[in-house]
């Protein structure tokens, strides 16, 4: 009991009563129910169904996706490092006298999770297009983990040194769904996306910067817990580590067993 009210002691009192996002007895059932119907319900429902045509409902969502993350980016950026308040470099948080600024970004940060729930209908596609290889564990804890962030970030702050990795990581959001559009669009579009390769790159690049950028708070102090930081940190390092495994797995393994096939074929 000592631990659990310890933990609920660091809570954020500035979103004190948040809804949505920030309410465990929302995001807590979701995510179960997520896990268990991608993986369970899902694929068991549709075992005797053709898989659905979701094409144009695909394409909006991809769309209205590259839409919001780019809003998000700009907005975020404008209020943060635009306008002066925030430092790139080490930013805290301001937990009992917050500015204007403060609050606003909070609630930007709140609005974008739900942009973070909607990414799940990404395997919610998966399922009912019958697409059950592209529902990998990387897969599945990558956007469980997205979620628990966005509520856990919300609830014990949401804002300081975080700020720039949200914004890095919706731009990155950004170039995947607008390369996810595209390859929607049909086999014709499909031969010009020869860059696949390099999200998954930009994915680890990702990583690294924030992980960097997390670990000066470790050493500059700048009024950012660290209990938080270490938090992102070991987020940061689960991450990455699975996207480079997904990486050698995808591609280096790959090329490497297509170069001892092409040399087989010229000894024999």
């Amino acid at each position: 009991m000592d631990l659990y009210h310890n933990f609920w002691s660091r809570r954020d009192p500035r979103t004190l009563g948040w809804g949505g996002i920030a309410d465990a007895r929302l995001v807590f059932p979701l995510l179960v129910g997520y896990v268990y119907f991608v993986k369970y319900a899902g694929p068991r429902w549709m075992k005797d169904r053709k898989p659905y045509e979701l094409k144009s409902a695909i394409l909006a969502y991809n769309a209205l996706t590259v839409i919001a993350n780019a809003y998000f980016v700009v907005r975020m950026v404008d209020l943060s490092f635009v306008s002066g308040e925030y430092s790139l470099f080490c930013q805290g948080i301001n937990y009992h006298s917050p500015t204007a600024t403060d609050m606003a970004i909070l609630n930007l940060g709140w609005w974008y999770g739900f942009v973070r729930v909607a990414d799940l209908l990404d395997t919610v596609f998966f399922v009912l297009r019958k697409k059950y290889s592209q529902i990998t564990h990387l897969h599945v804890l990558h956007h469980f983990l997205v979620v628990f962030s966005a509520w856990f970030y919300v609830n014990f702050g949401g804002d300081g040194q975080p700020v720039l990795g949200a914004c890095v990581n919706a731009s990155v959001h950004v170039v995947m769904y607008s390369y996810y559009f595209f390859a929607a669009l049909g086999p014709s579009v499909r031969k010009y996306l020869w860059w696949k390769r390099y999200l998954t790159e930009l994915q680890i690049m990702q990583f690294v910067v924030l992980l960097i950028h997390m670990a000066i708070t470790l050493f500059h102090d700048c009024g950012y817990p660290r209990p938080l930081a270490l938090l992102a940190l070991s987020q940061g390092f689960l991450g990455l580590g699975l996207f480079i495994n997904f990486y050698v797995r995808s591609y280096l393994q790959l090329n490497r067993l297509n170069a001892n096939n092409g040399k087989d074929v010229k000894v024999k």
